[in-house]
């Protein structure tokens, strides 16, 4: 593929060019918009055909490839074009400095998105964007919105029980009460950038369905939306109920404790059902650990955290 920047020297720093007046800038962001328009192959990797994001580097010729496909190329020895020596492969600064100024808005804007990510980092954001839209679980309900927008949604037409909780954290704990069928948690955590870049905040929406089985009562987890990659979302439940004598309350006979760790799924409301409970873990609390409070919302203790894969 003929690369439309081979004849420029991507090695020297035009500063009396970058520096002039600040009407060129204006023009250069139309030009970059321009290359993305008419040519957006040469933005993608020749080799993995993955947008390019920097570090980048280029051939004496002028043809670029990502870095990990540089570290690939390096046992043919050769660039996977024109045959020149990898060896002589140079950073291509000003093709990195083209791909952070083509800038688009966010797929999600009309939902409240104002975000305005580089080419580069386009699926990553969509990907985790927070203000991504999915369908209302409630049966017959053809709402879709983001996340907040749900959560209205959910207790000012269908009366569900959400919680938000905050964390500058990588785990948030919490202490819900949960009724029979859906409840919502809102979880705000932080989480390691990728390849060690700065953290980054995340907003996962959790629905917690109860239902009544004939031994008790089961709690399942489900992540609405997507999950950065690379990530694993889990959960831990925790219900404990201390027992005394019903003649002497003061008297101490003993306690239950069950715990659960839960690897929560992710479920896509624009692209399939909801699943069943008998398709998901579930955490089961029996109705005699349970006792007097069978009949009614069950206390459970919570702790949502963020890991990398390994």
């Amino acid at each position: 593929m003929e690369e439309p920047w081979k004849d420029f020297d991507f090695d020297e720093d035009d500063d009396s060019a970058s520096s002039g007046s600040a009407a060129a800038r204006p023009e250069s962001a139309a030009v970059a918009a321009y290359v993305m328009a008419e040519d957006a192959d040469a933005l993608y990797c020749g080799v993995c055909c993955l947008p390019l994001k920097p570090p980048i580097f280029q051939c004496d010729v002028g043809h670029v490839v990502c870095s990990p496909c540089r570290d690939k190329l390096k046992d043919t020895g050769k660039c996977h074009e024109c045959g020149t020596a990898t060896g002589d492969y140079r950073r291509c600064h000003a093709m990195e400095r083209l791909l952070e100024s083509i800038r688009f808005p966010c797929p999600y804007a009309a939902h409240g998105c104002t975000a305005m990510p580089a080419y580069c980092h386009k699926q990553s954001h969509r990907q985790a964007c927070s203000h991504a839209p999915w369908r209302c679980p409630g049966k017959g309900c053809s709402f879709v919105g983001s996340s907040t927008v749900l959560l209205d949604h959910f207790t000012g037409e269908h009366g569900w029980p959400c919680t938000t909780r905050t964390r500058a954290g990588k785990t948030c704990r919490c202490s819900i009460r949960l009724s029979d069928g859906f409840n919502f948690l809102l979880a705000e955590l932080a989480s390691d950038g990728e390849g060690g870049g700065a953290a980054t905040t995340g907003r996962y929406l959790l629905l917690l369905n109860v239902t009544r089985q004939e031994v008790g009562r089961a709690v399942s987890v489900l992540l609405v939306g997507r999950k950065p990659s690379a990530k694993a979302l889990k959960c831990v439940l925790t219900y404990s109920r201390r027992l005394h004598d019903a003649s002497d309350h003061q008297k101490f006979l003993g306690s239950h404790l069950l715990q659960s760790e839960i690897n929560v799924e992710c479920w896509d409301y624009l692209s399939s059902g909801l699943p069943g409970p008998e398709d998901c873990f579930q955490f089961v609390v029996p109705d005699f650990v349970l006792g007097e409070d069978k009949e009614h919302a069950i206390q459970i203790k919570i702790s949502v955290s963020v890991h990398d894969l390994e």
